[in-house]
């Protein structure tokens, strides 16, 4: 991926597997969040591929490679100011609506019907993530931990197959990154998704993560299990700038 004369991402072959839970990571500016912006289709690559299921993603809008099955959140939080925390997740079933507009304007045959399960299905995530009883609340409200939450509560309303999370725990306490942990393995069994994490906090990143690949000015420098990353001489030397023998 190059911006003009930038190359932000370069040399990147990385596979995720159907049950993967996979750490990216790398220093400030490694290009971690553009490869984000490749694969959800924010940005078109300048070279080079993304294959999901075997079919190419490069050329698609956001929107059609979400109705793939790619859901992220985002390094900065980006929820609507102005919707509660039900309307906020509402908002990402839009794709699964079985109902059309005419049904919606004048309330007949299966509106009532798909907005009970739209609700039911939306009580369920909310409550998995300890939310629901703040339904009706701004989400703009929730403390930060929350607002957190709720993107992954959004990203998986839309029943993604691969989750991309761009630093879930940046800002949060000591207690409440353990208990992302716990919570990001248990979204992984329980709604049986790949997931692609970005985080900076090593030890979120091997307290879960199976495999972990690493960027290091935009070039895949390292990839392995957290033991072999951790004893990689190339990773040392990114995140301290000193070699080791």
């Amino acid at each position: 991926m190059q911006f003009g004369g930038l190359t932000a991402v370069s040399e990147l072959n990385m596979g995720i597997p159907q049950d993967g839970l996979i750490g990216l990571i790398g220093p400030n500016g490694a290009g971690k969040t553009t490869v984000f912006n490749i694969i959800t289709g924010v940005y078109k690559p300048t070279n080079g591929d993304i294959l999901f299921d075997g079919a190419t993603l490069v050329g698609h809008k956001p929107y059609e490679i979400c109705k793939r099955g790619i859901a992220r959140t985002f390094q900065n939080i980006r929820i609507c100011k102005s919707l509660t925390v039900f309307e906020s997740v509402q908002m990402a079933l839009i794709k699964n609506i079985g109902y059309g507009f005419m049904q919606a304007a004048f309330s007949f045959g299966k509106f009532k019907q798909e907005e009970e399960r739209v609700r039911e299905n939306i009580m369920e995530l909310l409550k998995i993530f300890r939310l629901d009883d703040q339904v009706d609340n701004l989400s703009c409200s929730l403390p930060y931990g929350d607002q957190r939450r709720l993107e992954i509560v959004r990203a998986l309303a839309t029943k993604p197959r691969l989750l991309l999370l761009d630093e879930p725990a940046a800002g949060m306490n000591p207690s409440e990154k353990v208990a992302l942990m716990k919570l990001i393995k248990e979204v992984k069994e329980k709604f049986n998704v790949a997931v692609l994490l970005i985080e900076h906090d090593m030890k979120v990143v091997m307290g879960i993560c199976r495999h972990i690949v690493v960027l290091d000015y935009g070039a895949q420098i390292a990839e392995g299990t957290p033991d072999e990353i951790k004893r990689n001489p190339k990773v040392i030397e990114a995140y301290l700038g000193e070699t080791v023998n």
